[in-house]
């Protein structure tokens, strides 16, 4: 696994690199492909709109009366005849109109544009209201620029009056008539990370899971031997007949044999208890029952274990009522699982206090000790499966790390809430909130 995982994790970075640059690649063909596509159809709608003004035109000299604002004088007819120009056919209005038609033929509906019209010398006769702003920002602007040749010339040569039309922000106009396009290739990139988010995630599971099982492997292994091996030098001295002979010796072994057995007997359980969370499989026998006479009846269960070294023991049963629904055979194990890690993890003596409290429909159970307390990255970790808090040798504090999953799936199925407060030094402090009967 430490091999192979480096070269997994660089074969999916590189495919993940490979399928991003195809993508953004394409992407930009797309927007090549497309731009062009554009400036085809606004060409078209052009070459449209100068056939339409080209019908209308005349070539030849036409007469162009005087604006408003002058008079006919005597010598009107030196001057009165000019050859005619766009301007004289159509105005602002009436040439929009033109363009707006010739784009809507070829399927350009929402295009914003600018458009102007140029005479012989560049200068402009009509023009959009926005136009030389559209027309400033070249970067950014799709030009179109055509001549407008009268039918009637034999020989066109120039110069042409010419039409020009201006498609400003053209990228932005591009990327939202492809935005499902992009959208669809982003989705897809999300998708492809996500899977490699999660592939790796699995592999760094994997890789924990593994070292975690090794582990209790590990201390399965010492914690069984232990007994088996006194078993084994019990039953060899049994056999002496200087200890036959002995009522005192028989029943000394005798003893060993029987705590060991026990011993042996709590850690099957233990290991049966993590194959049930592992199958979820569980039938609840719920019935009224007295919290604080099940945690006094746990406190008697560890009497000798107090009595090993110097211990206090204080009792702050305040809640009332004092009854739940649950399993008893459960929560006897959740108790006596959180009491013993009380134990366990304690100083030289043992300073132990359980409160009990009455919430609006729920009982709450505060076990705390004054022991050596966790890290805050252990106390995260806490009821995880196969989990334990490694204090220089594996053995020092015995067990398999399944007791505080096993406490928190009993809290969990029996619609409760477990939680956990440490500090390294300082003790522990462990929250239970049980819905009341």
């Amino acid at each position: 696994m430490k091999k192979t995982f480096p070269i997994i994790f660089t074969l999916i970075a590189l495919s993940i690199i490979g399928i991003l640059f195809i993508q953004i690649t394409w992407l930009q063909g797309l927007m090549i492909l497309s731009k062009n596509q554009l400036s085809d159809k606004v060409n078209q709608s052009a070459v449209a709109v100068s056939g339409e003004i080209s019908k209308k035109m005349n070539s030849g000299l036409s007469l162009r009366f005087p604006k408003r604002h002058q008079s006919l004088g005597e010598e009107y007819h030196i001057h009165s005849f000019d050859e005619s120009t766009i301007a004289d056919i159509y105005n602002q209005n009436e040439l929009n109109t033109s363009i707006k038609a010739a784009l809507n033929k070829y399927g350009i509906t929402d295009l914003n544009y600018e458009f102007a019209v140029t005479d012989k010398k560049g200068n402009i006769e009509i023009k959009s209201s926005k136009f030389e702003d559209a027309y400033s920002d070249e970067l950014n602007t799709l030009q179109v620029r055509l001549p407008v040749i009268p039918q009637d010339i034999i020989e066109p040569v120039g110069p042409f009056e010419t039409i020009i039309i201006l498609v400003p922000k053209v990228k932005l106009y591009l990327l939202h008539s492809l935005q499902w396009v992009i959208m669809g290739a982003i989705l897809f990139v999300l998708i492809v990370l996500a899977a490699f988010f999660i592939t790796v995630r699995s592999l760094f599971t994997q890789k924990k899971l593994n070292e975690i099982k090794r582990d209790f492997i590990n201390n399965m292994t010492h914690e069984l031997k232990t007994p088996l091996a006194t078993i084994s030098l019990a039953v060899d001295a049994l056999k002496s007949p200087k200890v036959q002979g002995d009522i005192k010796s028989v029943d000394y072994f005798s003893s060993i044999i029987k705590e060991e057995n026990v011993r042996m007997n709590k850690h099957v359980e233990v290991i049966l208890q993590a194959a049930q969370l592992e199958k979820k499989e569980y039938k609840l026998n719920k019935q009224p029952v007295d919290i604080h006479d099940m945690l006094f009846g746990v406190l008697d269960s560890f009497k000798l274990q107090l009595d090993a070294k110097p211990s206090q023991i204080h009792t702050n049963f305040e809640a009332d009522p004092s009854e739940i629904e649950a399993d008893q055979e459960y929560m006897l194990h959740v108790f006596s699982n959180l009491i013993d890690n009380a134990i366990k993890y304690s100083k030289e003596s043992i300073d132990l206090t359980i409160t009990t409290l009455t919430l609006p429909a729920e009982i709450q159970i505060i076990i705390e000790d004054k022991g050596i307390g966790m890290s805050a990255d252990t106390a995260k970790h806490i009821f995880e499966k196969f989990y334990r808090a490694h204090t220089g040798n594996i053995h020092n504090v015995k067990g398999f790390g399944l007791g505080m999953s096993y406490v928190k799936w009993v809290i969990d199925i029996h619609k409760g809430k477990i939680k956990v407060q440490s500090e390294e030094g300082v003790g522990t402090k462990m929250i239970i909130t049980l819905p009341v009967a």
